[in-house]
């Protein structure tokens, strides 16, 4: 079960920690004995992770400061949110959080843990680490990298596109590589660490079609063969994208993604003009890759339009209902 912040202690708790107010957040956790590991009800993160990525904390100096407060306190760092990354997931992909993931390493960080796209820490920090940077800042990073590697990070895993942090070693500097070989032949053993992660609510109206479509129709690589599994691929990335990044990498490919989805919704729904314009004001809202839509209840709304979708096609005994999305149009 989910533990979430009281909701009598959420807004000061989380105003503090905005602020980088370090004694306030102290004292309402401890006064109110405030679980360590208590969830906010309305982003679903864990409050270590609203500890990292906050605005209002400017000085890393101080963040770290706040973030050991919770790690000695027994905040778990490979928590995932409900978007299925962690605080190692976020902090390994920003080159000014690479303090911070390496206190995360100091207290139990998985560097095996996988992101919902199963891209492990260790990925990530061959991947897009902030390679550019040199001298002192450069010896950081590699401290780090290092640290990473000798905790028994798995090279071979592949993530959900069939790529690993091996992969990505080959177009890494010579430096890099020749580290992962140092570290390779010292032959590092890797702890299991086992995190329960609690199980998160959902506002689908269809959760075992949800359920059935992930499992069933959206393959771990590549493509979906039909158009239900696509749309929902497409919907799960552009999701990820603004959660994770805020829009930063979305490319014409996100875009695409979100025309597929309402051209495919729009013309399921043509007979219905009120679903239709409902329909395309909510996909129109992830379509600016300069504001990423945040809130859970657009993807929601499309995810059940999937599934009705899903089940207008199942229903339908036509030979197209054989066909691969991307013939439709042939």
């Amino acid at each position: 079960m989910i533990k979430l912040i009281p909701k009598a202690h959420k807004q000061p708790l989380l105003s503090a920690i905005a602020k980088g107010d370090f004694d306030s957040i102290k004292n309402i956790i401890e006064q109110n004995k405030i679980d360590i590991n208590a969830y906010d009800d309305y982003s679903y993160s864990p409050i270590l992770m609203e500890v990292l990525t906050p605005y209002g904390i400017k000085n890393e100096d101080d963040r770290l400061k706040i973030l050991r407060y919770f790690l000695e306190k027994g905040a778990d760092p490979n928590l995932n949110c409900k978007s299925g990354y962690n605080c190692l997931h976020i902090a390994v992909q920003q080159e000014k959080l690479v303090k911070a993931l390496d206190l995360f390493l100091d207290f139990g960080g998985d560097v095996n843990s996988a992101d919902s796209n199963g891209g492990t820490v260790a990925y990530w920090a061959i991947q897009s680490f902030p390679w550019r940077t040199a001298g002192e800042q450069r010896q950081v990073h590699l401290k780090v990298l290092e640290k990473i590697f000798m905790l028994g990070a798995d090279l071979d895993h592949k993530n959900k596109f069939g790529v690993t942090p091996r992969k990505w070693l080959e177009r890494s500097s010579e430096d890099v590589q020749q580290l992962a070989e140092k570290c390779e032949r010292l032959k590092p053993v890797y702890k299991s660490i086992n995190t329960d992660h609690p199980e998160f609510p959902t506002n689908y109206t269809y959760p075992d079609i949800v359920k059935h479509i992930r499992k069933n129709l959206i393959p771990l690589r590549g493509e979906a063969e039909t158009i239900a599994g696509e749309m929902l691929r497409g919907l799960d990335i552009l999701q990820d994208e603004a959660y994770r990044n805020g829009n930063v990498n979305y490319s014409k490919t996100h875009k695409a993604f979100a025309q597929f989805i309402l051209d495919n919704l729009a013309a399921s729904t043509k007979t219905n003009s009120n679903e239709t314009e409902k329909i395309t004001k909510a996909v129109k809202q992830l379509m600016n890759s300069k504001r990423p839509y945040l809130e859970d209840d657009v993807y929601n709304y499309l995810t059940d339009q999937i599934c009705l979708f899903h089940k207008k096609e199942n229903n339908d005994e036509s030979e197209t209902n054989t066909k691969k999305w991307w013939k439709f149009w042939q």
